[in-house]
């Protein structure tokens, strides 16, 4: 079970009688389009309602989520909501992602307004995602995003290089350091693996390792799929399980497979949430992620809440799962992803299971959401002058 964090719902009350309560600003919440982000925000927001807290969400698109995947007590506001008023009225507000126009409006309008507002790139300030579509990304930084950055009350930096990728754009901003989080509760009592099997009978009595995530051509399905092509006759076991929408990367990777003549030894499932997620993780002996770029991925924590042996880049920007001997990290390379993944699948059964086990405690311990709450609530407390400056904001 998660550790238990207390917090005091009296150290969330509001201390400017005009404005009350933490506003986040995102584009949507469609978890099929926005991917990792969606719960992300959905669990530093749910995190902060559970404590107390008056947080609500307002988006410029109408949010696509099941009933359930909304946190008790959140108020997600669409296309319909008054986002000036919104911000207006808020005692900070905190805006997700760049490059966007909820993004330039509602930094534009706190200024305004004179309310601190927070920023979070979720990995969209990596070098890899600045590069893609580079000359309009300038464009837009030269002329809208620069200006938001460098007048943010305090950039939130979701790993420690994105601590400098954010400073590279702003050097003179504060940033706070405060990682995703994950309910580890969520990942207990998987349904039995005969559930997905009986959809997919291929993975019936395979070793199947899970590729979770957007199918996007920075997540490097193509180092996995000559890492598959080597391997494969050493493993005849081995079957690769692949959820996530097609972001453009599906038919490069399954061309490439059928040139391997692997075609047989992958299924692609599609995006999954809710319940349909539960089974596909429960069906899985392993975890990859061989990205070339992440802010910090939520399916590698939900990996390692699920107990599964982990193997992801170093890219991935979490070397804090090798040092808890919770995961293989190396370089996004083919001989290494390739070498790595020799070794996973070359460990015992018992080895494994080690592994699975030191990175169900290290989410525990470390990246619950209530934890992660607490900490960027002393952020907003401090921003909006009723706290002292955070430990994690970083020097």
């Amino acid at each position: 079970m998660a550790t238990s964090v207390m917090i005091d719902p009296k150290k969330f009350a509001p201390t400017v009688s005009s404005r009350a309560g933490w506003l986040h600003l995102c584009n949507g919440l469609d978890p099929v389009r926005d991917g990792g982000m969606v719960p992300s925000i959905l669990g530093m927001t749910g995190a902060l309602r559970r404590a107390g807290a008056d947080v609500r969400i307002v988006t410029p698109t109408p949010s696509r989520l099941d009933a359930d995947a909304v946190p008790p007590g959140l108020s997600i506001a669409g296309p319909e909501a008054d986002m000036i008023e919104a911000i207006r009225s808020a005692e900070v507000v905190h805006i997700h992602g760049l490059w966007q126009g909820h993004g330039r409006r509602g930094a534009s309008e706190a200024r305004k307004a004179g309310v601190p507002y927070v920023m979070t790139a979720h990995g969209m300030a990596e070098p890899w995602a600045l590069r893609h579509k580079w000359l309009k990304k300038q464009a837009y930084l030269a002329l809208v995003e620069s200006r938001n950055l460098r007048r943010a009350a305090c950039l939130h930096a979701l790993s420690r290089p994105e601590i400098g990728h954010l400073r590279a754009l702003a050097p003179q901003a504060p940033v706070c350091f405060i990682p995703n989080g994950v309910d580890p509760t969520f990942f207990d009592d998987l349904p039995d693996r005969s559930a997905l099997e009986a959809e997919h009978p291929e993975l019936k009595d395979k070793f199947v390792l899970l590729f979770f995530g957007r199918v996007h051509a920075k997540k490097g399905l193509d180092l996995l799929a000559e890492a598959m092509g080597t391997l494969h006759n050493d493993f005849p076991d081995l079957h690769l399980l692949i959820a996530g929408k097609d972001d453009g990367a599906w038919t490069p990777f399954a061309g490439r497979l059928t040139e391997l003549g692997l075609t047989d030894r992958a299924t692609y499932v599609g995006h999954v949430g809710g319940e349909r997620a539960r089974k596909v993780w429960a069906a899985a002996d392993a975890f990859i992620l061989p990205s070339y770029s992440e802010g910090f991925s939520m399916a590698i924590l939900e990996a390692l809440a699920c107990s599964l042996p982990c193997l992801f880049t170093t890219a991935c920007h979490f070397p804090e799962a090798g040092a808890a001997n919770a995961a293989l990290v190396v370089d996004p390379q083919v001989d290494a992803v390739t070498g790595a993944l020799r070794e996973l699948l070359e460990c015992s059964p018992a080895e494994r299971a080690e592994l699975g086990a030191n990175g169900r405690r290290l989410v525990e311990a470390e990246y619950a959401w209530d934890q992660q709450a607490q900490r960027l609530a002393a952020v907003y407390q401090w921003l909006a002058g009723d706290g002292p400056r955070p430990d994690c904001v970083v020097d």
